[in-house]
């Protein structure tokens, strides 16, 4: 009992350091962004920081990739359900949209990332691959729809896929935390259903 007690305070310590270093990068950058900071403002020392992370580049990757990996992993289950291809990707959307707000320090850091290829390869290319099996998923499902003359057959699966991504993320960094009281909030999410162009089936 003592021992699972005690993993739950390591694992809410390591939290706190890496949400708070979410902050601190996405704000301030690598360079001007030290671990004294971020303990502080935690009341933690620096020492303990490294108990987590050995390094301060070991944190500002685990800063970057972590958050990524969740925001992944949800939109990824919500393209796996049983159900038509239109059905996930309304889903998708709906899911993304209604969260995204709340990862608006990780989607700057990612971005800073990518703006600093050359300083940060390593990681800019983790970075681009996570994003490249969130693409290649909304692709192929959008593919299928197509086959099943669900959305547009004229447009690539490829770029609808890509569009859709740099329109959620130019979304959540332009409006930040204020995006759900954005007046434009509900129809923002419905423009983002429809750059897949779905098609509309007449009922008569």
């Amino acid at each position: 009992m003592a021992r699972t007690v005690n993993e739950e305070k390591r694992l809410e310590r390591r939290k706190r350091i890496l949400e708070e270093a979410v902050v601190l990068f996405a704000e301030s950058g690598y360079s001007n962004t030290t671990t004294a900071l971020i303990a502080k403002n935690i009341g933690v020392t620096s020492g303990t920081i490294f108990q987590y992370f050995p390094t301060k580049e070991t944190l500002f990757h685990a800063a970057v990739l972590e958050p990524l990996e969740d925001i992944q992993k949800k939109s990824l289950a919500m393209l796996q359900q049983d159900e038509s291809p239109a059905a996930l990707i309304k889903n998708m959307v709906e899911e993304q949209f209604n969260h995204i707000y709340s990862y608006t320090n990780e989607l700057r850091l990612v971005q800073s990332v990518l703006g600093q290829r050359i300083r940060f390869p390593e990681l800019t290319q983790q970075v681009l691959d996570s994003i490249k099996v969130m693409t290649d998923t909304i692709e192929c499902v959008y593919a299928k729809g197509q086959s099943l003359g669900e959305f547009n057959p004229g447009f690539s699966p490829a770029m609808i896929s890509r569009s859709y991504i740099s329109f959620l993320n130019g979304v959540a960094l332009t409006l930040g935390e204020d995006i759900v009281h954005h007046p434009e909030w509900e129809n923002l999410k419905a423009h983002a259903y429809y750059l897949f162009a779905p098609v509309q089936h007449s009922t008569n």
